[in-house]
């Protein structure tokens, strides 16, 4: 996918428009990074290739960077999709999933 022309339009154009732009596992340190559209706070996989390519990576599960965020990979895509969930709709529909999940937000 990094090098799909189409896919690497439509996110330059999504970032360039500061809509909500989400990566996950690889892709914020393989797709995001090699494009130049990484913020400069991210996380992503933590392979050592990968957190290298990632400049400020943290070790958070979760970063959000202005529009831009970014998750670890498979253990932290619970937390990922609530975290877009609050962003896209709200804070208590997050919780509210969360609570019928029976997860707790962090």
């Amino acid at each position: 996918m990094r090098d799909c022309d189409a896919l690497v339009s439509m996110l330059k154009k999504q970032v360039a428009a500061e809509r909500l732009t989400a990566a996950v596992c690889a892709s914020p340190a393989v797709v995001l990074a090699t494009h130049g559209l990484i913020p400069d706070t991210a996380t992503c996989y933590p392979a050592p290739a990968f957190k290298a390519a990632v400049t400020g990576w943290t070790d958070d599960k979760v970063v959000v960077k202005g529009e831009i965020v970014t998750s670890q990979g498979p253990g932290t895509s619970l937390t990922f999709a609530l975290k877009l969930v609050e962003l896209l709709v709200s804070p208590e529909k997050a919780e509210e999933i969360a609570k019928q999940m029976l997860v707790k937000l962090e």
